[in-house]
């Protein structure tokens, strides 16, 4: 009897990576039209495996693949799509894919980076609009010797903290674990949140969203940094209040901001953050590289695989389940 595995949703071009790698299991793709609870319900039934990108993968999804379902793969590193929860209590084991963008989002971060301290996207657009005049983007300041605060350092953080020390950044880092001997095993000093704030140059969100990091970056801690300061965010948009950050871009409070992720996806027309010169924003697209999107078919399909076939997974984040 063949085998199936249900794939919610993906943003890629085909599924022949995991049609390949799952098909040497004797394993179909039951593949939705849709994101719909209602539509993955129906087909979630009798699937041993879920491979999930962004669709809500509830508990109701869940609960009608039981009791054949045996995993559910995220594509991709954070879990809020998914209910971790129902699936531990149903005894199914949850797997990510932690290290497959890594390198592609410490690049976009340093790219933010660098095109708000030189004004990169400022300058094309009055240039594009026949001004030629480099005074009305001063002051321009060089990277060397400013400071970088991570809000957040696990792998991402430090791919960010060793490229950002290459450009001769001073990088500082916050957790609510992180002790002085990680630290400076990647090469930071370890400050608390307020200090962090208060004196970083850059601040950079590489937290993964969960209940306790919801709306960590707000009004108070906007008023912390510098007025110089810019702030990143190429983790979820909900760790950040949008409204507190539209006030301080817009009365000065900060010098700017970037943001690859926001709290609605896409953004509303009309949004005003989008209508702000001092702010940046790309699509979701920091974790996005065709070496990045293969690495990541193959690492969800292969995690799928060593569980239908009695191996264990390699990156399991709800232990309890079983």
């Amino acid at each position: 009897m063949t085998r199936k595995v249900l794939v919610t949703d993906y943003q890629w071009p085909d599924l022949e990576i995991e049609r390949h790698i799952l098909g040497e299991i004797g394993t179909e793709l039951v593949v939705a039209p849709d994101g719909q609870e209602e539509t993955l319900a129906h087909l979630a039934q009798g699937c041993e495996g879920i491979l999930t990108c962004w669709a809500k993968t509830t508990a109701r999804v869940i609960a009608a693949a039981l009791p054949d379902l045996k995993v559910i793969v995220r594509y991709g590193i954070g879990l809020d799509n998914i209910d971790v929860d129902f699936a531990t209590q149903s005894h199914v084991p949850v797997l990510n894919v932690p290290t497959y963008c890594v390198v592609d989002v410490a690049e976009h971060t340093l790219g933010f980076i660098l095109a708000l301290s030189r004004k990169i996207a400022f300058f094309d657009r009055r240039v594009r609009q026949g001004t030629w005049n480099i005074q009305e983007a001063l002051p321009l300041r060089r990277l060397v010797g400013k400071r970088l605060g991570l809000i957040g350092l696990g792998n991402i953080g430090k791919e960010v903290a060793k490229r950002a020390q290459a450009f001769g950044l001073e990088v500082c880092a916050y957790t609510p674990r992180l002790t002085p001997e990680r630290a400076k095993e990647a090469g930071v000093t370890a400050l608390p949140l307020d200090e962090l704030l208060a004196t970083a140059d850059f601040v950079s969100l590489h937290l993964p969203l969960t209940p306790q990091s919801a709306g960590l970056i707000g009004t108070a801690q906007l008023r912390q940094m510098k007025p110089t300061a810019f702030l990143i965010n190429t983790s979820r948009g909900k760790l950040l209040d949008e409204d507190a950050l539209y006030q301080a871009l817009s009365t000065g409070q900060l010098a700017g901001a970037a943001l690859d992720v926001r709290i609605q996806e896409p953004a509303a027309p009309g949004d005003r953050l989008l209508q702000l010169e001092n702010i940046l924003h790309t699509p979701h697209a920091s974790f996005f590289s065709r070496e990045s999107i293969e690495e990541l078919q193959e690492q969800a399909a292969s995690e799928v695989r060593r569980v239908l076939t009695g191996q264990p997974p390699l990156n399991l984040v709800n232990p309890g389940y079983r």
